[in-house]
């Protein structure tokens, strides 16, 4: 068999269908076993940046692995961007990229390019992925292929690249192996998630005011669900990361927002950090931008029970010196099948004494919770700079049948978070921890080959302009991706970083100086696609309708240049306390609760 046709065989047998890239010389005879594999479909794309980031958007969208391809050299460099993002998001992906035949290498030390396209991929590969190889021997693909999809699919899932020479590629494999015995990929101690289990119904026989903390490590569908099912059990107000928001739909009872060092829900960051006296932290690492740059003043007064599948998430300490802290290295879908398996929990469902202490102590903690997020929630509705955020409330309404909603990158990230009303099951895309602007186009596309539904995106002008070229898979493909542009003629989160702290010096950032946007609905129109632009106060009216149309649509919504993202935690600031800032006489009294 072709090693390419094995390559292929082997991930079809896996589940993945669909393979993003671009085609090129050093990568052509992987692309031509896609094309002759009936379980195949090849999807191309028009800058490998845009394939890679489909492939993030088809990983998230659809709970699985993914597969991206690139030849070499430009093509290859051009997959960094979505490794990384793949890398610093836990997303597996397998990344395989075309490479210079291996007789053509000089063997010549410090010779500084072997050949045409040439590139040490491997080399910068190396630091943003679990596991990267190049195939010198065509007998040792079988054994790296199985290596690498196992690496990437266990454990702190992530991207592994596997570099092909050409002459790799068109070699034979005799009687290929589809599925080696695989070790304990993760390395987890069963008894840690015993012992983890066991600690959190010990805390939480103790606690008056528990809040779960959910980030995107809880990354099973059984396990989330498995996990809000035990919130609902014991009522504990469940708070997310930006990651994981989509688990909560916006309107249950027991969701309080996103935590946010910087622009997190007011409510979900007073909650946690000044309320709550025990934060169940599940699959969350807890970094800087999720409770602020003082990290040892975050939630003081509560104890911190961490479960992480990451070892190195739990060598930082969040109290200092590691008190009121325990920390579990164990996979979270353990510990929450524990929980929803105790005997503890079970006890819980029957009638007793016990139970009905602990059901007016949860009652009290959540109506405590209640007060705070709707006192704040109507700080923040009555700030005037917040319309974007209402114009994003409105547009999630137009939205709510699609499967999922990617977010670029930027202001309007911010205003998605914090304000898009997503349903049951409709996934909520974003860039997490790479922080790429040109994300959310091509991850939308991804999204809707691992859904089969329609799905959107959500871009400010500057991230969109950082992959448009991919309207034109969307318009030559017809996909039903309603794309919608935030346009304020800025990069606004910058535009607000140069008027605090540049004496309103927007460099590179806006109109006139350095930076200008196009006419986004006349670009799509040039692509095919059906487009219309308005303004941010017509949104209520005017964007319903126009969205309800089937395949690719474009709507572009004007707005000033100075747009702000609020709520917006200062520099060394409780991360509960942020601008603009709530009247003094319901922050104290809020505190006070």
């Amino acid at each position: 068999m072709k090693l390419t046709d094995y390559i292929i065989k082997f991930l079809t047998g896996k589940g993945i269908h669909d393979f993003f890239g671009y085609q090129g010389t050093m990568i052509a005879h992987l692309v031509d076993s896609v094309e002759k594999n009936p379980d195949a479909v090849n999807h191309s794309c028009y800058n490998e940046q845009g394939a890679s980031f489909a492939a993030c958007g088809y990983a998230l969208a659809g709970d699985r692995c993914a597969c991206a391809y690139a030849t070499s050299g430009p093509g290859a460099v051009n997959l960094l961007s979505g490794v990384a993002n793949a890398y610093f998001d836990s997303l597996p992906v397998v990344f395989l990229t075309g490479q210079l035949n291996t007789y053509e290498y000089e063997g010549i030390p410090g010779l500084r390019q072997q050949g045409f396209q040439e590139i040490d991929i491997i080399s910068m590969a190396k630091p943003i992925t679990k596991y990267c190889v190049q195939i010198r021997e065509p007998e040792k693909i079988v054994e790296e292929l199985n290596k690498a999809y196992r690496i990437a699919t266990t454990g702190r899932k992530g991207p592994v690249l596997i570099d092909l020479p050409m002459n790799i590629q068109r070699s034979e494999v005799e009687h290929p192996v589809y599925e080696m015995d695989a070790e304990d990929a993760d390395g987890m101690n069963r008894e840690t998630a015993d012992r983890a289990a066991a600690a959190v119904l010990e805390a939480l026989g103790k606690a008056g005011r528990p809040v779960i903390l959910m980030g995107h490590g809880v990354d099973s569908r059984e396990s989330r669900e498995g996990l809000l099912k035990f919130a609902e059990q014991f009522q504990i107000p469940v708070i997310t990361s930006v990651l994981a928001k989509a688990v909560m739909p916006y309107d249950h009872p027991l969701n309080f927002g996103c935590i946010g060092g910087a622009y997190g829900h007011r409510y979900a960051n007073m909650i946690a950090n000044a309320k709550s006296d025990l934060l169940l932290c599940f699959g969350i690492s807890l970094c800087t931008r999720q409770i602020g740059v003082k990290v040892h003043e975050f939630a003081k007064n509560a104890e911190i029970i961490r479960m992480d599948i990451d070892p190195c998430n739990l060598q930082r300490n969040i109290h200092e010196g590691g008190e009121r802290e325990q920390k579990f290295h164990v996979n979270t879908a353990d510990v929450i099948g524990l929980l929803r398996n105790s005997s503890l929990v079970k006890d819980s469902e029957t009638e007793g004494t016990g139970t009905v202490s602990r059901a007016g102590q949860a009652e009290e903690w959540l109506a405590v919770c209640r007060t705070i997020r709707e006192n704040l929630q109507a700080v923040d509705d009555s700030t005037p700079e917040r319309y974007p955020n209402r114009a994003v409330a409105a547009l999630s309404e137009c939205l709510a049948d699609t499967s999922a909603v990617a977010a670029d990158v930027g202001q309007h990230m911010v205003w998605c978070y914090q304000s898009f009303r997503n349903r049951r099951g409709q996934k909520l895309l974003f860039s997490g921890g790479h922080g790429a602007m040109g994300f959310a186009l091509p991850a939308a596309i991804g999204a809707h080959y691992a859904t089969g539904k329609p799905v959107a995106c959500i871009c400010g002008d500057g991230a969109f302009q950082m992959n448009i070229q991919e309207l034109q898979w969307v318009k030559r493909e017809n996909l039903p991706i309603k794309m919608v542009v935030m346009n304020n003629g800025a990069l606004g989160m910058i535009r607000h970083l140069q008027k605090d702290y540049f004496d309103s010096l927007f460099a590179g950032t806006t109109d006139g100086c350095g930076f200008s946007s196009c006419d986004f609905s006349r670009v799509a129109a040039g692509y095919g696609i059906v487009s219309k632009r308005i303004l941010c106060g017509e949104v209520q009216e005017e964007a319903g309708e126009f969205l309800e149309q089937d395949g690719p649509i474009l709507l572009e919504i004007m707005m000033e240049h100075g747009t702000f993202a609020y709520p917006k935690t200062c520099l060394g600031e409780p991360v509960h306390n942020q601008q603009p800032y709530a009247p003094k006489e319901i922050y104290e009294r809020l505190l006070a609760l």
